[in-house]
């Protein structure tokens, strides 16, 4: 059984002729790779490259698309926690949001992110069972000197999870850095070159075009085989065609060029299709998360993902523009989660207390997105259809003036029931006598709960020293 996929914005037709258009791109306006390196791959593999444009063929993606998994086993640092992402997922999987760099709640207000509130969210993460790859960076750390800041995130990484990971891009030596620690914690060097155990996002900048940096993380995670996602986050109208179907073109053909290339480099290499795009607030061209538009464009770029390509999909989806945890972030994050969930999005992120476009992490809406979440995937569950489920016999014995409530069916299943993380489900009368308290203070109140519960570690005592004493080795060699 797959996941399920009922939401579909165009027809397969439709879906032909942006693949088509796609090809005309690639073949005669090209990409721009900004990586000698990168170049000379597509070169020796017969692509035609003139200056820093590189010209992908028909066949050239064909075989792309032959070599690029339908799904793979993303390996946990404890293989308990392994996933299947891709052709055979049982349900969306869940990660936690890549880029804020403010934090909030209502103790302090906004303010700039700190280790410990990047410590707090890899907690969390932990803490929640609907969360299945944790890593990236929820809330930038600003109390971090720039100077070896990489290493100190992936050690705090390291240090409070033990689920399938998300990296960072870098230099070739950050990278590589990182990937050592990932094998002290695991405990067996070269074990990422068979084991897709830490993905890494890698955005083109639209339109048409990949910086070194991004050259540079694909080159050095698809060596190891490590699973890449091309997160295109186009603006229509000002970084991609106003056109909706314009937009999912220009956006096929930067994730396309991406994957062609992981698979160039290294046959095989995991890869997550990624559409982020969205539609720009032509009154300031400036970047919006809340438009339904940017579903429509996404969920057709899904529609490519797994009618067309059959390739495993990722996407941002809790997003929402509102500053604060108020109505407008409720349903703007449940517009954008319900419909990339229910057009069968094999991966979401941007999905756990993100506000603000992107700029901001909230602790209490953490907490209710985790509901948030939890009430589409009961959703997506649907009902038991078995004989048995019918109750006609259950319907029988109760008869006509009977309750339901002490039958002995009610007793074996009512606690299987789907119920609220935080929402209040008491009467009028109830909740005014407790104070009238609004959601987001129990988000708030709950937060706080579950860090009090969280380890401090991990990791044994010996693989943390470990971990110090190789951080010190490489920033002071």
């Amino acid at each position: 059984m797959n996941l399920a996929s009922n939401l579909r914005i165009l027809k397969k037709g439709d879906l032909d002729r942006i693949h088509e258009a796609t090809v005309k791109i690639l073949e005669e306006t090209g990409i721009k790779f900004v990586s000698l390196e990168v170049r000379e791959i597509f070169k020796k593999h017969g692509a035609k490259v003139e200056g820093e444009i590189v010209y992908i063929s028909r066949k050239m993606l064909d075989d792309a698309l032959k070599t690029a998994p339908s799904s793979f086993k993303w390996w946990g640092v404890d293989e308990s926690n392994s996933i299947i992402m891709g052709e055979g997922q049982k349900r969306t999987h869940i990660s936690p949001n890549n880029g804020p760099i403010y934090i909030q709640d209502l103790d302090n207000g906004k303010r700039l992110g700190t280790m410990e509130d990047l410590i707090n969210l890899y907690k969390l993460c932990q803490a929640f069972d609907v969360v299945d790859i944790i890593g990236a960076i929820p809330v930038d750390p600003s109390d971090i000197d720039n100077n070896g800041k990489h290493l100190q995130v992936m050690y705090q990484l390291l240090k409070h999870t033990n689920k399938p990971l998300i990296g960072f891009t870098g230099t070739k030596e950050e990278i590589n850095q990182m990937f050592d620690m990932v094998e002290i914690v695991i405990g067996k060097k070269d074990y990422l070159l068979d084991h897709p155990t830490i993905g890494v996002s890698v955005n083109p900048l639209s339109p048409l075009k990949f910086d070194d940096r991004g050259c540079t993380t694909i080159l050095e995670y698809a060596r190891k085989g490590q699973p890449i996602f091309i997160l295109t986050c186009a603006l229509a109208g000002v970084s991609g065609p106003i056109s909706l179907m314009g937009t999912a073109v220009l956006q096929n053909a930067e994730i396309l060029a991406g994957m062609v290339l992981t698979q160039l480099i290294n046959p095989g290499t995991p890869f997550v299709y990624s559409p982020a795009s969205t539609v720009a607030n032509m009154k300031k061209a400036s970047y919006i998360t809340g438009t339904p538009e940017a579903n429509i464009i996404n969920i057709a770029c899904m529609q490519l993902a797994h009618e067309v390509y059959n390739l495993p999909s990722r996407s941002m989806a809790g997003l929402t523009d509102s500053k604060v945890v108020d109505c407008q972030a409720g349903y703007e994050t449940m517009q954008n989660v319900f419909g990339l969930m229910t057009s069968g999005t094999q991966l979401i992120n941007e999905c756990l207390g993100v506000i603000d476009s992107i700029m901001t992490t909230s602790y209490e809406k953490f907490i209710l997105d985790v509901e948030m979440m939890s009430r589409v995937l009961r959703f997506m569950e649907g009902m038991d259809t078995s004989e048995k489920s019918l109750s006609i016999d259950v319907i029988k014995e109760v008869g006509h003036e009977g309750s339901y409530i002490t039958h002995p069916s009610t007793f074996k299943k009512f606690r299987s029931l789907w119920t609220p993380l935080v929402s209040d489900w008491n009467s009028y009368n109830e909740w005014e006598e407790k104070g009238k308290e609004d959601v987001v203070i129990a988000a708030n109140r709950k937060y706080k709960e579950i860090l009090k519960k969280c380890p401090e570690s991990v990791i044994d005592l010996q693989t943390d020293k470990d971990l110090k004493n190789y951080i010190k080795r490489v920033c002071f060699r």
